[in-house]
C-alpha cells in the first residue's frame, strides 16, 4: 500500500456551500449549488483541490451545468462505483489572502435520489492547511413529499383528539345501545 503525499497549504482556507433551494425538490427540478473557498491568510495559496462527497445516481446529469474553471467529475470504481466532483480553484491563478473564489453548479434530483441526503465539499485530507476544522461544508437536500401534512398547532391537535373521542364514544354507543364503561 502506498502512502499519499501531503500537500502543504501555507494558509488557512475555508469551504462554504449553499443550495438554493434545498428543500421541496422534485425530480428534474434544477437547484443551484454555490461553492466558495476563502483564503484567510497569512499567505497566498497557489495549489488547492476541493472534492465532493461520493454520489452515485442522486443527480440528473442531463441538466447539470456549471461556471467553474477546472471542475471535473471523477469516476471511482472500487467495491461499488461512485462519482465525485473535483474542483481546482487555483487553476485560474493564485488565491490571495482575503479573497474568495466561487463555483456555481446547477443540478437536479434523479428519480433514484433518496428523500433526504447530505452533499458536501472538502479540502482532501492529504492537503494540510493551518486550520482543518473549516475545510468542509455540506447541505441537506430534501425532496418534496406528496404525503407531507401541514403541522397542526397544539389547540388544533386537542380539538382533533376531542373529535376522535366523541366519534369513538358515538360509535361504541351505536353498536351496543349504551356507553361502554
Amino acid at each position: 500500500m502506498f502512502a499519499r503525499a501531503q500537500v502543504s497549504v501555507p494558509s488557512d482556507v475555508s469551504v462554504h456551500l449553499v443550495a438554493t433551494p434545498n428543500s421541496g425538490l422534485v425530480t428534474g427540478q434544477p437547484f443551484l449549488l454555490t461553492l466558495s473557498v476563502t483564503n484567510h491568510g497569512p499567505n497566498p495559496v497557489t495549489r488547492l483541490l476541493l472534492i465532493s462527497t461520493d454520489f452515485q445516481e442522486e443527480f440528473d446529469s442531463s441538466i447539470a451545468s456549471n461556471d467553474c474553471i477546472d471542475l471535473g467529475v471523477v469516476v471511482t470504481d472500487g467495491q461499488s462505483y461512485h462519482y465525485n466532483y473535483w474542483w481546482y480553484p487555483t487553476t485560474e491563478g493564485m488565491l490571495d489572502v482575503g479573497s474568495t473564489r466561487e463555483c456555481h453548479i446547477t443540478l437536479g434530483l434523479s428519480p433514484l435520489a433518496p428523500d433526504t441526503f447530505e452533499f458536501g465539499f472538502a479540502v482532501p485530507e492529504f492537503y494540510e492547511d493551518l486550520d482543518s476544522f473549516n475545510n468542509f461544508d455540506s447541505v441537506i437536500l430534501r425532496r418534496a413529499s406528496a404525503t407531507q401534512l401541514p403541522a397542526l398547532s397544539p389547540p388544533a391537535l386537542l380539538t382533533l383528539l376531542a373529535g376522535l373521542l366523541v366519534a369513538g364514544a358515538s360509535a361504541a354507543r351505536s353498536t351496543t345501545g349504551k356507553y361502554l364503561s
